[in-house]
């Protein structure tokens, strides 16, 4: 049997994050860190090394998951999935130049969260 994920996720709506953190748990993921604005994110992931990272795209009003995911891109083996309660084209655009390993448009369950992280850890 694997170890379980390392899981490090950003979000800055706390309700959101508690219940991220939460189902995360129930599915037997580790998670190893979480973080509210992209600096913290990028330290945390420098820091935890997770197996996979979860970004929300839109952090206080701006697009700081995309820049985090750029960052992990170029800089990191790491897959990540977006998540986002947009879906405007030139979001995902931006989104998509990045070349995420899954996307998760919220509101998402817990079952959809399941098959994001699985899926983006088969493209190894």
């Amino acid at each position: 049997m694997r170890p379980p994920l390392k899981i490090f996720y950003m979000e800055d709506d706390s309700q959101l994050a508690d219940l991220l953190d939460c189902r995360l748990k129930k599915l037997g993921y580790d998670v190893c860190g979480h973080a509210d604005n992209a600096g913290a994110a990028v330290d945390g992931i420098r820091t935890s090394e997770p197996d996979i990272a979860l970004l929300d795209i839109e952090l206080q009003g701006r697009n700081e998951g995309i820049a985090v995911g750029d960052y992990l891109l170029n800089n990191t083996d790491i897959p990540f999935v977006y998540m986002t309660g947009h879906d405007e084209s030139e979001i995902l655009e931006q989104a998509r130049r990045t070349v995420p390993d899954g996307f998760l448009l919220k509101p998402f369950d817990e079952r959809q969260l399941r098959v994001a992280v699985e899926m983006a850890m088969r493209k190894d």
